[in-house]
């Protein structure tokens, strides 16, 4: 997906908001806003948003000499999501439909993003509710009919904090079917995304292999990931990519991907032809 014009006022704002979680002093955070509004002027238009996102986080991160400033919000949001883990596990445990029921969840939790406009403070307060959440757009059907025909899952997280509900959806996959997983992080931090230090920290690795992209780009670039990750790609029999920044990266790709996430801007919910706030699981383009 290419970046939009509607992208760029979006960038500066990531931009000042992440100087600010550095502790940068206000001079800094000038000299950020203005080498980011230079590498937005020279930016190709073919470029996807998360390669621009890639460069304006790597400025920052020069710029005001901190390699991970978002290092302690992600922490504390694994800290306040394994707090309520028991009870939305024991949920989905009692549901009627529970694999639809724990797809909605993690992707409910995909809100859980330092990236857009954020509309919480808290990030408990994403779960309450959620089995409301508009989801005109959530295909079950073709993710089941998928499912029941693979014999891999290729499961590409997002961000911190959401993934304790990413080990949720593949314990209860683990539970309902035969399918082998294998998950990802990103190879280096970048904004609030999960690494292998979030999914060691919540467990994810005593339930499935964890590799991670061997890049720090807020999304999937293929061209910059290991030739592990590369593998575990082409070789998988179905691939489910979670978030914005995935969906971004992979959405005209040609493999048999599903994608969940919550759609959290204008650019976002136009491409997929929803509205802002929809939950969406969505076969990739050569899917029925």
């Amino acid at each position: 997906m290419k970046i939009y014009l509607d992208c760029y006022p979006c960038f500066l704002r990531q931009a000042l908001e992440a100087s600010r979680i550095a502790n940068a002093d206000e001079k800094t955070q000038r000299e950020v806003l203005t080498s980011v509004m230079k590498v937005l002027g020279n930016v190709s238009q073919e470029a996807t948003p998360p390669q621009i996102g890639w460069l304006i986080h790597k400025t920052i991160r020069e710029a005001t000499g901190n390699p991970d400033p978002y290092k302690e919000i992600k922490q504390s949001h694994n800290e306040l999501v394994l707090e309520i883990e028991p009870d939305l596990f024991n949920f989905i445990n009692k549901s009627s439909s529970p694999v639809i029921d724990a797809l909605k969840l993690a992707g409910t939790a995909n809100l859980i993003d330092m990236g857009p406009e954020r509309q919480w403070s808290d990030v408990r307060d994403i779960f309450e509710g959620f089995m409301n959440k508009k989801s005109d757009f959530f295909d079950y059907p073709a993710f089941e009919s998928s499912l029941k025909n693979s014999g891999t899952l290729f499961y590409i997280g997002d961000n911190a904090g959401e993934i304790v509900l990413d080990k949720i959806l593949i314990k209860l996959l683990i539970q309902k079917t035969d399918i082998d997983i294998t998950y990802t992080v990103r190879g280096k931090p970048i904004i609030n995304d999960a690494t292998m230090e979030d999914a060691r920290s919540v467990g994810i690795t005593n339930i499935v292999k964890v590799i991670d992209t061997g890049a720090d780009f807020p999304g999937v670039v293929l061209k910059s990931c290991s030739e592990e990750f590369l593998q575990y790609y082409y070789e998988a029999d179905m691939i489910l990519a979670k978030g914005q920044g995935n969906y971004e990266s992979l959405s005209e790709e040609k493999e048999n991907i599903f994608f969940l996430l919550q759609a959290k801007c204008p650019v976002i919910a136009d491409k997929i032809g929803c509205k802002v706030g929809d939950l969406v699981l969505k076969a990739g383009r050569d899917q029925p």
